[in-house]
């Protein structure tokens, strides 16, 4: 049996079970002025929400990146055996939900069998948008991953990412970050530690999103009622679920005195 990630819905009136539904979520993006006729990237695609979404709002070309093999992600020490043997007990491998969905919506995305931290120019080219949902928290050096980002990236970042929401409130005006000790994330940012974050990998944030909540889709084997913070933090946007926010930024020269 396999497990989804993402909901998506398919012109057949189907939709897949996701652990997540974010099919509300792009209308709380700051989007770059334009997509049509981009060339787009999308960081940690898993089953594809994002890179679709980008090909149906006219992108030219969009690449998922994702890694295949559970083995190559950036588990803590204590899960480097039990976590790759999960994944392939849930059926939640990275590659297997794309494909389906790809085949079914009559998807163009490239997908690609890559880490973010090999984002390379030469090898993968430059992009118009770089679009990277709710990825950082997995990964042990999420600076090191935005700044590859940075190397591939000629016009805008997208970040959407999960927000600690104590955080939020106790430090609001201070990055700052929350070492998580789930089986396979590290870190949960506030909004100030996410924008400095991208300003330490070399972006210039040009737009801070307003917080909105991702809810818990139909593939949630959990509880699902929410902190009321939250909600309350979200003011609305989004019901009840995990608090998220997104920023966009664009890549700025080295040693630029107007980083901000």
């Amino acid at each position: 049996m396999r497990s989804w990630y993402h909901t998506i819905e398919f012109p057949d009136g189907r939709v897949t079970p996701g652990f997540y539904d974010t099919r509300e979520a792009p209308r709380y993006i700051p989007w770059p002025q334009r997509l049509e006729g981009a060339r787009c990237l999308d960081v940690g695609t898993f089953d594809g929400f994002w890179a679709f979404e980008m090909e149906r709002r006219g992108a030219a070309e969009v690449v998922a990146l994702d890694l295949a093999d559970p083995e190559a992600l950036d588990w803590p020490y204590d899960n480097r055996t039990r976590g790759p043997r999960l994944i392939r007990e849930w059926g939640s491998q990275r590659r297997t939900g794309f494909a389906e969905a790809s085949e079914a919506l009559g998807s163009k995305v490239d997908w690609i069998d890559q880490s973010a931290y090999s984002l390379d120019p030469e090898r993968n080219g430059m992009f118009d948008v770089v679009f990277c949902g709710a990825l950082l928290q997995h990964l042990r050096d999420p600076i090191r991953a935005l700044e590859a980002m940075r190397s591939v990236c000629r016009g805008s970042l997208v970040l959407a990412e999960g927000i600690e929401p104590r955080l939020e409130v106790l430090a609001r005006r201070v990055p700052a970050a929350m070492l998580v000790m789930n089986l396979d994330q590290w870190w949960r940012a506030n909004s100030a530690g996410l924008v400095a974050m991208a300003r330490r990998a070399g972006f210039t944030v040009e737009e801070v999103g307003p917080r909105y909540v991702t809810p818990f889709g139909g593939g949630a084997e959990r509880d699902t009622t929410p902190p009321r913070l939250n909600s309350w933090l979200a003011r609305g946007r989004g019901g009840k679920g995990i608090l998220h926010r997104a920023i966009r930024a664009t890549p700025r020269p080295p040693d630029d005195a107007t980083a901000r």
